[in-house]
């Protein structure tokens, strides 16, 4: 069931009506077997392996509690560590490796490798992979306490998060479970907002554009394209993206809170960003949390912030977050770029810090760097969109050196592009003034009655008439292929 089908809205009614009415005591184990039922529901065959990398999980983290020693410590987290990243491994990369192993081969007059596996990759195995290490390092790191299997299941299977995140963490899931929060208008409330907004952006904007860019970045047609076309395909798959993967966040957000339980926010209008750094701020922030608690803060400590190692540093770690989003080249270049543009930044920084202070606070820098982040993060994303690398380089080459300016698209496409990008250039404005006026300020909350009665009902019913509208387009949710 996808967020955005009939039968998931349909049932998520009474499935929240159903939570609020049972006795506390089994509300954990009812959200246990509604997670498991609704990842079942794509695949009854891969529906152990999150189990298996739980469980797995729980008896590591047990022996390392009960090492009596750092090293022993070390060692089982070492352990389970890669037992998760082997799974995760065998699934998304064995025929990427073999593929490229096989190039290898070939090139050296050897016979290639042949196999006849295939294996389909289980939904979500890369989010709730992420969750399963955080869980090793946080009890290593004495950060969590020894967790109950029940606990750390719903932890890493909770249906709204367990296909494409927020990543979440224990010790902000854990509480809230062990402590449920009692019923909550404005925690609904809330809840039927973000999931309603959610279902605007999935099928009125990100499904629209999905066939415009489909269309643009078929080998075929990418081969012919123009600079403007190119561009405006880059600029289209950009909003897409953001709007296809915000809004899954969106409704994920939304229906924990109609059971109770907030999850972190995942997206802060990130193509306002002021620079390389603030753009990781505000797409995907739990990921980039990720990545900077896990992988950037311990491999810079280890080289006490030395310039070289920080930009070395900066090229890896971002291509690896490449691969982790999909088995290709062109993720790895993807990421490649946003390693380049970070380091370019902290570059910058020190020579700002150490030569030119004036620098730091001149609103021309400022200008020019969120100018670069917006164009740089739409240039980034041709290679992370296209079929080969062979036609990311071609597109790409049209964007920045062999400049044509004709049309190869409908006059709609590109109306569709500047209008939605209008629309993200306003969406922090358009924000606030409804958080203003649509959710009440202050300690004492108190919904007012033309609140509940007349403006939210209206909002409610326009919001579903577009859902209705525009769902003519079967389109996947672009994450749940990572």
């Amino acid at each position: 069931m996808q967020f955005n089908s009939y039968s998931y809205l349909v049932l998520l009614i009474p499935v929240t009506v159903l939570f609020w009415y049972l006795p506390v005591a089994w509300r954990k184990w009812y959200l246990l077997a509604v997670s498991a039922a609704f990842y079942a529901s794509w695949s009854v065959t891969y529906a152990a392996i999150p189990y298996a990398l739980i469980g797995m999980s729980w008896l590591v983290a047990r022996r390392m509690i009960g090492a009596s020693t750092e090293k022993d410590k070390s060692f089982w987290l070492t352990v389970g560590i890669a037992a998760v990243l082997a799974v995760l491994a065998f699934f998304k990369y064995r025929d990427f490796a073999l593929e490229n192993a096989n190039i290898m081969l070939t090139s050296l007059g050897a016979t290639p490798i042949r196999t006849t596996l295939q294996l389909a990759l289980p939904l979500g195995i890369s989010f709730y992979a992420f969750e399963a290490v955080s869980y090793l390092i946080d009890t290593r790191q004495g950060r969590v306490r020894d967790a109950r299997f029940p606990d750390l299941a719903l932890f890493v299977t909770f249906w709204p998060h367990m296909i494409a995140g927020p990543i979440v963490r224990v010790r902000e899931f854990f509480p809230q479970i062990e402590k449920p929060k009692p019923f909550n208008t404005l925690l609904l409330v809330e809840g039927c907002d973000r999931l309603l907004w959610g279902l605007v952006q999935k099928n009125l904007i990100a499904n629209n554009l999905a066939g415009w860019v489909s269309e643009g970045f078929m080998p075929q047609a990418a081969a012919a394209n123009s600079t403007l076309d190119n561009w405006a395909l880059a600029v289209g798959f950009g909003l897409q993206i953001y709007f296809d993967f915000a809004s899954y966040s969106n409704m994920a957000i939304g229906a924990s809170r109609l059971v109770g339980i907030v999850l972190p926010e995942n997206f802060r209008f990130p193509y306002h960003a002021a620079s390389p750094p603030d753009f990781w701020t505000r797409w995907h922030m739990t990921l980039s949390r990720w990545i900077r608690d896990y992988l950037f803060f311990p491999v810079n400590a280890k080289y006490k912030g030395a310039q070289g190692p920080l930009y070395l540093s900066l090229l890896g770690i971002m291509a690896l977050v490449g691969l982790w989003h999909g088995a290709g080249w062109g993720f790895v270049l993807w990421g490649l770029f946003h390693g380049v543009y970070l380091a370019l930044y902290r570059m910058w920084e020190h020579v700002t810090e150490t030569r030119y202070p004036q620098w730091a606070k001149s609103a021309a820098w400022g200008w020019f760097w969120r100018v670069f982040m917006l164009a740089a993060a739409m240039l980034a994303w041709v290679p992370f969109r296209s079929d080969s690398l062979g036609q990311a380089v071609t597109m790409l080459k049209s964007m920045l050196f062999s400049v044509q300016f004709h049309v190869s698209y409908s006059l709609n496409f590109y109306l569709t592009v500047a209008l939605v990008s209008l629309f993200c250039a306003l969406e922090p404005w358009l924000c606030e003034q409804l958080r203003r006026r649509l959710v009440p300020q202050g300690a004492s909350v108190r919904w007012p009655v033309w609140n509940i009665a007349l403006a939210r009902p209206l909002i409610y019913a326009g919001a579903l008439l577009l859902f209705l509208i525009f769902d003519d387009k079967d389109v996947q949710f672009i994450y749940f292929q990572f």
